[in-house]
C-alpha cells in the first residue's frame, strides 16, 4: 500500500499554519454588543515549503507498472530522466531505475502518490534535488493512504451528538451535552435576527453572556459553527431552538487499559483517557477550549501518556514537527526556554518507547540547529540564564528566575543528556563527546552551586543570595538521578514532605512530582493525591481534567485564570498523566531498551486492592493481573521480566505466567 508524501515537516506545518490561527475570544464593544473575534498567535507560526524534490532509486527484478497523482498541476514524475504530468501510467521493465517526484504549490504544499510496487510512494522516497537537507526521508502520515485523500484535508472523524437536557432560562434556552464535547455546532429554528450565543465549559460560563469566553456570532434561520468547545450552549432571548453537534475526533483505539477496586480510580482513567481524547488532533493541544494551541510542556507529558494509552507513533511524530517549526530559529519553541530543552528530551522518550530509529534519524539535524541556537545564548560559565526575550515558566510559582535558574539547568543537562544518546545512534562521535562533556559539566556546577546544606535542598538561584526553595528542581534532582541519594533523602524530608514548601497546583507539575515520588517507591504519594487532587475534580463534577486547581476554591472561583472569570481550561491534556503514572507504576511496566526489545513488569496494588489492564507496545499488549493471592501475566512480545520483590520471572510471549503470592 502507498502513501502521499511531501517533503518532510510541510504538511505538519501547513496544519500548524492552520490550527494556530484558528483561536477566538469574546469582546464586549460600545453598546454592549459581544463578539466573538479571531486571536493572534504568541509565537512566529511558519508555512509549509511550496516546493518538493523526492526521488529513489532501486532495481526491479520483473516489470512494473507506475500510476502517478499529484495535488497541484505543476508537479512531474521523472523516470529515468524523462518527465511525465499527473495521471500518468509508466510502464518499467526490469533493471535499474531512478524516480524523481518534482512539484510546486502555491498555496498549499505539494504532495505525491504513486502506485505500484517498489516504487510505491512510501518514507524509503528522500529529498533530493539541491536542497540543503538531500538525504532525508520523505514526510509521510499512517492517516493518507488512498489516491482519494487530500493530506491539505485533515482527516477527523464526526459523530452526531445531541443534548442530554434542554431548559427555558432567564428568557433563553440553555442546552446540556452532558459531558465536555468539540465539534460543529447546528443551530435551527432561529429567528432570522443577528444574535450572540454563548458557550461554556460550565453551566456558569454559558448564563454570563457578558463574560463567556467562547461565543458565536449568529444569524438567520439556520447556522453550522466551526469546530468550538463547550458542554453548555445558551441561547438568549430565544425558545424553541434546536441544537446538534458534529463531534469532531481522531479514531484513536485506547489500546491501554486499568481497572482495580476503587470505583473512583477507574473514573479518573476513563476521564483522563476522553480528555485525551479531545485534545488529540493535528498535534497534541493543550486544552479545546481557549489556545487549542500545541505546546512543548504540555506534548512531553501527553506523549508519555500516550505510550500508556493509544500508543499512536504518528501524532507524536507530527507534534514535535509541530513544534520545531521552520528555519531558521530565532526563537525558544513557544518562546519558552524549558520547552525547548523538555523538546528535545522528547524525541528520546519516542525513541526508547517505539524504537522508530528512522524518525531520530530525520529529526537529528534539526536537534542540532537547535543546539546552534541554544548555546551562544548560554553564560560564561555555559549555563542557562535568562535572556532578554525569553520566557522562563517551569510552572506557575513564584521563582527566584532573574539569574541562572536551577530548574532551566536541570533541564539543560538533561537535554544535552538525550543528544549525546541521539549522536552516539547516528555515529556523530564529535557531538556525543560534545554532549556527554556538557551535560557532566552542567550536572556537577548545578551540585556544587546550588545545593543548600542550610536548606537541605537545592535553591532556585545561587547568586541572588536569597536561597528561595521551590519543588521544581528538587523533583528534577531526583526524577533524572542529578544527586547523590543521600540528597535525594534530605529532598523528601525537606521539600516534598515539607507543607511549608509552596504546594503545586497545576496537574502539569503534579505528573512531575509524582513520578518522581514514584520512582523512589513513595506510592503512597501518589493514591493520596489521586484522591485529594484529581478525586476531587471528579467529585466537583469535571468531565475532563482541568488546566489548574485549588482545593480551597469554592464555586466559580474554580474557573478564574489569567484574569478572567472563566479563562481556565477545563479539559487540559496536561491533566491525564494518572495513566502514565498507573500504567508504569501500578501495572508497572516499563521498557528497558528501545522499543521494547526488553522491558519489565513490576506491578504494585498499592491501594487499589485487585488491578488489572493492559499496556501497549510497538508490536503487541501487555495485559498484567495482581490481587493478594496471584500475579497473572500474558504479552505478544518477547523479552519480558516479571519483578516480584526481590524474586524474578522470565515472561513468555503467548504463554500466561502465574504466580502465587
Amino acid at each position: 500500500m502507498a502513501n502521499w508524501i511531501w517533503h518532510p515537516g510541510s504538511f505538519e506545518l501547513y496544519h500548524s499554519m492552520l490550527l494556530h490561527n484558528r483561536r477566538t475570544t469574546t469582546r464586549t464593544y460600545e453598546g454592549g454588543t459581544r463578539k466573538s473575534i479571531y486571536y493572534y498567535p504568541m509565537w512566529r507560526i511558519d508555512g509549509p515549503r511550496h516546493n518538493a524534490i523526492l526521488e529513489k532509486k532501486a532495481t526491479i527484478n520483473k516489470p512494473e507498472v507506475l500510476k502517478f497523482y499529484t495535488n497541484t498541476d505543476t508537479a512531474n514524475m521523472v523516470v529515468d530522466g524523462k518527465a511525465y504530468p499527473r495521471d500518468s501510467e509508466v510502464r518499467l521493465e526490469a533493471g535499474e531505475h531512478t524516480v524523481v517526484l518534482q512539484g510546486y504549490k502555491k498555496l498549499g504544499f505539494p504532495t505525491f502518490y504513486v502506485e505500484g510496487d517498489t516504487f510505491k510512494t512510501d518514507r524509503t522516497y528522500v529529498v533530493g534535488g539541491a536542497d540543503d537537507k538531500a538525504g532525508r526521508h520523505a514526510g509521510y502520515s499512517d492517516y493518507y493512504t488512498e489516491p482519494s485523500h487530500s493530506p491539505e484535508v485533515f482527516r477527523f472523524c464526526y459523530e452526531r451528538m445531541y443534548p442530554v437536557s434542554k431548559k427555558e432560562i432567564n428568557g433563553g434556552t440553555l442546552f446540556d451535552f452532558g459531558k465536555e464535547v468539540f465539534g460543529k455546532i447546528t443551530l435551527d429554528n432561529l429567528d432570522g435576527k443577528d444574535r450572540f450565543v454563548a458557550l461554556g465549559e460550565s453551566m456558569e460560563e454559558a448564563l454570563d453572556v457578558e463574560f463567556c469566553q467562547i461565543g458565536l456570532n449568529v444569524s438567520g434561520d439556520y447556522f453550522l459553527s466551526e469546530p468550538v468547545a463547550f458542554r453548555y450552549i445558551f441561547v438568549p432571548e430565544l425558545t424553541g431552538v434546536e441544537t446538534f453537534v458534529a463531534f469532531e475526533f481522531l479514531p484513536l483505539e485506547n489500546r491501554g487499559s486499568f481497572e482495580c477496586d476503587n470505583e473512583l480510580v477507574n473514573k479518573l482513567w476513563d476521564v483522563c483517557a476522553y480528555t485525551m481524547l479531545l485534545n488529540s488532533r493535528e498535534g497534541f493541544f493543550d486544552g479545546i477550549k481557549r489556545d487549542r494551541w500545541v505546546w512543548a510542556g504540555d506534548a512531553y507529558q501527553t506523549n508519555l501518556v500516550n505510550y500508556y494509552l493509544a500508543f499512536d507513533k504518528d501524532i507524536v511524530r507530527r507534534t514535535v514537527r509541530i513544534l520545531r517549526g521552520a528555519d531558521p530559529i530565532t526563537k525558544h519553541i513557544n518562546t519558552i526556554c524549558d520547552y525547548t530543552f523538555l523538546w528535545i528530551a522528547s524525541v528520546w522518550d519516542y525513541y526508547l518507547y517505539t524504537g522508530d530509529e528512522d524518525f531520530v534519524r530525520d529529526i537529528y539535524p534539526e536537534i542540532l540547529d537547535m543546539w546552534a541556537f541554544i548555546e551562544p545564548r548560554l553564560d560564561t560559565d555555559g549555563m542557562y540564564k535568562r535572556q532578554p526575550d525569553d520566557w522562563v515558566f517551569i510552572d506557575w510559582s513564584t521563582f527566584d528566575s532573574n539569574g541562572p535558574m536551577c530548574a532551566e539547568n536541570m533541564l539543560l543537562a538533561r537535554a544535552y543528556e538525550v543528544t549525546e544518546k541521539y549522536a552516539t545512534l547516528v555515529g556523530d562521535d564529535k557531538w556525543a563527546e560534545h554532549a556527554r562533556v556538557r551535560h557532566e559539566y552542567i550536572v556537577s556546577e548545578i551540585n556544587k552551586r546550588y545545593w543548600s546544606e542550610e536548606k537541605c535542598a537545592f535553591v532556585d538561584d545561587y547568586k541572588s543570595g536569597r536561597n528561595n526553595v521551590t519543588r521544581h528542581a528538587n523533583i528534577f534532582a531526583i526524577l533524572f538521578d542529578y544527586t547523590s541519594e543521600e540528597r535525594k533523602e534530605k529532598i523528601i524530608k525537606n521539600v516534598i514532605l515539607n507543607d511549608k514548601i509552596t504546594k503545586i497546583t497545576t496537574p502539569y507539575f503534579e505528573f512531575y512530582e509524582l513520578d518522581a515520588m514514584c520512582k523512589i517507591g513513595n506510592y503512597e504519594y501518589m493514591t493520596n493525591m489521586l484522591d485529594s487532587y484529581w478525586g476531587e475534580m471528579i467529585r466537583l463534577g469535571a468531565t475532563t481534567i482541568w488546566e489548574e486547581f485549588d482545593p480551597t476554591k469554592k464555586g466559580i472561583e474554580h474557573y478564574e485564570m489569567y484574569g478572567g472569570k472563566y479563562e481556565k481550561s477545563l479539559c487540559h491534556a496536561w491533566g491525564a498523566s494518572p495513566i502514565y503514572l498507573l500504567g508504569k507504576y501500578a501495572l508497572g511496566v516499563i521498557p528497558t531498551d528501545v522499543g521494547y526489545k526488553r522491558y519489565e513488569v513490576k506491578p504494585n496494588t498499592m491501594t487499589f486492592g485487585k488491578i488489572s489492564g493492559k499496556v501497549p507496545t510497538p508490536n503487541g499488549d501487555i495485559f498484567v493481573s495482581i490481587d493478594k493471592e496471584k500475579c497473572e501475566v500474558v504479552s505478544e512480545i518477547d523479552g519480558g521480566t516479571l519483578i516480584l520483590g526481590d524474586k524474578k520471572y522470565p515472561i513468555i510471549k503467548g504463554e500466561k505466567l502465574t504466580i502465587k503470592l
